[in-house]
């Protein structure tokens, strides 16, 4: 009897899902309404406004004297023509923040002048006078055989401006016909945009991703080759004097050790002299090395008349007499050979 109502019951279960499975949509019990998924609003970055394109300004120069080139104090002193062309806004316009970087700046030493502004095609063009002692090193290692570059940097007094400089496209950099440049030969001058490394924030950080700030310029270059025979003769002529005197002193038997002392002191009052005209960096080059080739060849003259007169003499006269002949034409010889040697 229990068995017969538990199969009763599981088929009244299972007749009455089967019903609720089979019955229309519209008499199941109403359902809660879902809720729409609304899409994450994720916002949007915004992006930082764009830099304005400086237009860069051209610069040109005209070389129209050069003078005061002092080897001793490193500088020389240079006059130019500047002019600029600049496209942007006419209030933009930095052409009278330039200045030359590497220039004395002392007083009325330096003068940065505009004489002329117009409008032309598009551009602002100003033209400036440019009067200022440049700081040079000069490289004198080869002196009297030596060239040099005249260089003028010129860039905007504020390091910081975001200003590019260039050099304008047609003739940048002229030298005037009239320029001359005694004991000077000038060669083709060159113009090209550069930049200067500032090894300082300035208080200032920089950008990120910028590890050395550098400050645009632009560079004017005229290569001068030094007239080599025109300062032998006078810079040169105690170390002549003094191999003059050697050879005499071969060629005399009497007076020959004034003559000796003679070359010594004129040798010597040579040094002095170029010492005085010359930074102490010449004297590591051919100065200072044909000064050494001179006194050694005052000492091989009073070694050699040593040995023959006091020594080699007593040994054997014919030797002597030998040597005594050669031993000026080895001097001369030495000496010639020597100073071919270091000569740059």
């Amino acid at each position: 009897m229990a068995l017969v109502l538990a199969v009763v019951a599981c088929g009244l279960v299972l007749s009455t899902g089967w019903w609720r499975m089979v019955q229309p949509a519209d008499r199941l019990p109403p359902q809660p309404p879902q809720q729409e998924l609304s899409a994450i609003d994720w916002g949007t970055a915004e992006r930082p406004p764009a830099a304005v394109a400086m237009p860069a300004l051209r610069v040109g120069a005209y070389a129209t004297n050069i003078s005061d080139i002092n080897l001793l104090q490193d500088q020389f002193s240079v006059e130019l023509l500047v002019w600029t062309r600049w496209q942007g806004d006419p209030d933009d316009n930095p052409s009278d923040q330039l200045h030359v970087l590497n220039g004395i700046h002392d007083g009325d030493v330096q003068r940065f002048d505009r004489v002329r502004r117009d409008q032309l095609n598009g551009e602002v063009w100003s033209l400036y006078k440019v009067r200022s002692a440049i700081v040079k090193r000069w490289r004198l290692q080869r002196y009297p055989f030596d060239a040099q570059m005249l260089h003028v940097q010129i860039g905007l007094e504020d390091p910081l401006q975001a200003v590019n400089l260039d050099v304008v496209d047609q003739a940048p950099f002229v030298i005037s016909p009239g320029l001359l440049l005694p004991g000077w030969l000038i060669k083709d001058p060159n113009a090209y945009a550069s930049n200067v490394s500032l090894m300082s924030d300035l208080g200032r950080p920089p950008a990120p991703g910028v590890a050395v700030r550098r400050q645009p310029t632009v560079s004017f270059d005229l290569p001068i080759q030094r007239r080599s025979l025109l300062f032998v003769a006078p810079d040169f002529l105690g170390y002549m004097l003094a191999v003059g005197l050697c050879c005499m002193s071969l060629l005399i038997t009497r007076s020959r050790d004034d003559l000796i002392l003679a070359a010594v002191v004129s040798a010597g009052g040579n040094y002095v002299f170029i010492a005085g005209q010359l930074p102490v960096t010449a004297m590591t080059g051919f100065i200072g090395n044909l000064q050494l080739i001179i006194f050694l060849g005052i000492l091989y003259v009073v070694a050699a008349d040593e040995i023959i007169d006091n020594h080699l003499s007593n040994y054997s006269a014919r030797i002597s007499k030998w040597m005594r002949v050669l031993l000026l034409p080895s001097y001369v010889g030495i000496t010639i050979f020597g100073i071919a040697l270091i000569i740059p």
